[in-house]
């Protein structure tokens, strides 16, 4: 349920919006749910001929009723893949209790949806103030502040488990041990941050043929954070707060400030309406930095040309099917003023209980004063174009963008005191273009057909890192690294052995083996062969995938007659690979087609624990082509008081056409990280939803 009300008004002097919000998620996996409130109330004042006022407040409130997600053992995705299908999770004793599924000691994805409790509440403040002034002519000067304070609350509840569950996933074991067996948590976070922006601009025409615009500004911006942890396990039956917990964990509490801060000066030129050019300089700085590396100077100059405004242009014959042509080129540069954290410049340390006393435990990372922001550095070229009256348009972009003093955690030798070192140590590159082209096939007085179609292509690389290679460690367990020379985030592990035809090296049960034998650098190797053929030699590794896909394209369909609208958006991603850690787990567990294979002597007893430590059998094809949306809207027009009423309805990813072994292969476990990608490992399947949309205007 998503319900919205607005109201507009006001005066010449005087404009107010007013609105009010209702969202409601009922989730996909059962016991979860989403609701937000939310409130906006925005007022302008024009308080003379040369200043006008501005004021706006939104007050956001949500809840959600969740589950753990991910590689968790509480997931109700990855609950439900490690324990074999041929249980009957649904088996209670006679006291009703929950029984255990299998010897394991793994939690029964009943309990998760039933009994476990994951609960958190946000209230969060919006608020800006501003003024413009226009004190001479051509000179006008806004000033705003902005405003952003919200507190967050979250509590985990996970009830004593009448059943064997392991310690680790916070049960009492065999014996249900009453200090371990239950758990329960609350977090909470607190966030304000201020920010002043002001900016002058002076536009005078220098003649008839040239415009100059000046712009200068300034903007700081404070953010403080704190949060706090408190959670112990080992509850009494119907105890859900942390002090009713026998055995109190260590906490956290956690306070973090940073300040930015930044100054620019801009110039633009304008020529009739031919030629634009810009130029600009700005210095940004980030207390996140040591003071010789705070602040860092950037440019930019771009400059575009509209071929098709000349009075030549409207000379060549062309010119009466060919009604734009706009030629571009930018240059910019842009830093990562929050690349590292509020201290990481800093060797911290934290403490805890160690024998009854406090104790200070060291970073294991080494921590360097002189690191600096990552600079990105990009130009572009470009090119619009529109033909026969604007019914067909083309745009283009390529681009060639590079990013230097990239900060990796490196890892040194233990003897340093320390398993990595924060510094600058890389540089990466991503060439790529874009290219959409918008027709309309059919267009009169009740009809109009416009398609578009959108096609990217983007190739990236790490170009120097100061060592071979970079591993990441991931929830998911995906061998993930950063390697000179190869795309960002490939999947780099173990591998099946092939023999000189390519075929599988296996062993006399039939087994397809690991490739073994002398790792000469992070990508070359030595394939190493026994008496008997098979592999021997140290465990090779080279990169196994790529989540980085070689192209993406969109198609949107959009026609319109007389009051009756319809859309068609289909997404294709082509060319790329998922780590698919589901996959295999179901098939460890007995649960997967290939388990299913061995059982009934298709594949070789002892097939799905010779090959599961291969790292490459996890590699699946996550290409995929999407019927992302379809909708179909009607125009009431005036009806009975109301100014204009429509209605819709809409599905969202209704069709996925792939060759994917998973539930989706658009999932990613790494969240939103731009080197964690194509990771299946618990992650909550893409839902295909449905939606009914009325509004109306009075």
């Amino acid at each position: 349920t998503d319900n919205n009300v607005s109201i507009i008004g006001g005066t010449d002097k005087t404009k107010y919006y007013l609105s009010g919000s209702y969202f409601s998620n009922q989730g996909i996996i059962r016991n979860t749910d989403f609701q937000r409130f939310s409130f906006r109330a925005n007022v302008e004042q024009v308080l003379n001929k040369w200043a006008t006022a501005s004021l706006g407040v939104n007050y956001i409130n949500s809840q959600a009723n969740e589950k753990p997600d991910g590689n968790s053992f509480f997931s109700p995705m990855n609950s439900i893949n490690i324990i074999g299908n041929f249980h009957d999770i649904f088996t209670r004793d006679a006291l009703g209790n929950i029984r255990a599924v299998g010897e394991r000691g793994r939690v029964n994805p009943v309990s998760i949806i039933e009994d476990i409790k994951q609960r958190q509440r946000t209230s969060r403040v919006l608020a800006n103030m501003g003024i413009k002034l226009k004190p001479i002519n051509r000179l006008t000067i806004d000033y705003t502040m902005g405003i952003d304070n919200y507190a967050q609350n979250g509590t985990t509840f996970i009830p004593p488990f009448a059943y064997n569950v392991n310690t680790a996933f916070f049960g009492g074991g065999l014996a249900l041990d009453p200090t371990q067996n239950g758990y329960s948590s609350t977090a909470n976070n607190v966030f304000f941050q201020i920010n002043h922006d002001i900016n002058a601009t002076y536009n005078i025409d220098i003649n008839s043929d040239w415009n100059s615009t000046t712009q200068v500004g300034y903007s700081q911006q404070y953010e403080r954070n704190n949060y706090s942890l408190l959670h112990g396990r080992g509850l009494a039956p119907f105890v859900q707060t942390v002090n009713g917990a026998s055995t109190i964990l260590p906490g956290a509490d956690e306070r973090t400030e940073l300040s930015i801060s930044g100054a620019f000066v801009q110039q633009n030129f304008k020529y009739r309406n031919h030629l634009f050019l810009t130029g600009a300089i700005r210095q940004d700085g980030s207390s996140v930095f040591g003071k010789d590396q705070r602040n860092q100077l950037y440019t930019k100059a771009s400059a575009s040309y509209i071929v098709s405004s000349t009075d030549y242009w409207n000379k060549l014959g062309v010119s009466s099917w060919w009604d734009l042509f706009k030629v571009r080129v930018a240059y910019g540069e842009s830093g990562n003023l929050t690349g590292i954290g509020a201290y990481s410049r800093f060797n911290t340390y934290s403490s805890n209980s160690f024998v009854g006393r406090t104790a200070l435990n060291g970073s294991s990372v080494q921590a360097n004063e002189n690191v600096k922001p990552e600079r990105q550095q990009e130009i572009e070229f470009g090119a619009d174009m529109a033909f026969f009256k604007n019914r067909l348009s083309l745009t283009v972009n390529v681009y060639n963008k590079k990013v230097t003093d990239l900060l990796i955690n490196r890892q040194i030798a233990p003897t340093n005191g320390f398993s990595s070192l924060l510094d600058n140590f890389g540089s990466l590159e991503n060439k790529g273009f874009e290219i959409m082209l918008t027709g309309v096939p059919v267009q009169n007085k009740n009809l109009r057909w416009e398609v578009t179609g959108i096609f990217n292509q983007n190739r990236n690389k790490a170009t120097r890192i100061g060592q071979a290679l970079t591993l990441f460690s991931t929830n998911g367990g995906a061998p993930v690294a950063i390697i000179e020379g190869q795309p960002i985030g490939v999947f780099y592990g173990t591998f099946f052995a092939l023999n000189g035809n390519g075929e599988q090296v296996k062993n006399a049960a039939g087994i397809p083996q690991t490739e073994r034998g002398v790792q000469n650098s992070a990508t070359t190797f030595t394939p190493g062969r026994d008496a008997n053929g098979l592999p021997s030699g140290a465990v090779l590794r080279r990169v196994i995938g790529d989540p980085n896909p070689d192209y993406t394209a969109t198609l949107v369909n959009e026609v319109t007659y007389k009051k009756w609208s319809f859309r068609m958006q289909i997404d294709a991603v082509q060319g790329v690979d998922v780590f698919n850690a589901d996959w295999r787990t179901r098939q460890g567990v007995g649960s997967g087609k290939e388990a299913e294979k061995e059982q009934l002597g298709q594949l070789p007893r002892g097939y799905i624990a010779g090959i599961y430590a291969i790292e490459q059998w996890r590699i699946d094809d996550g290409s995929f082509v999407k019927l992302r949306e379809l909708s179909v809207s009607y125009n009431f027009g005036r009806v009975k008081g109301f100014g204009d009423v429509s209605a819709s309805f809409s599905g969202r990813n209704l069709l996925s056409i792939d060759n994917y072994k998973g539930y989706d292969p658009e999932v990613n476990a790494g969240g939103q990280s731009t080197i964690l990608r194509g990771i299946d490992f618990g992650p909550v399947p893409i839902p295909r939803t449905y939606s009914l949309t009325v509004s109306a205007k009075f």
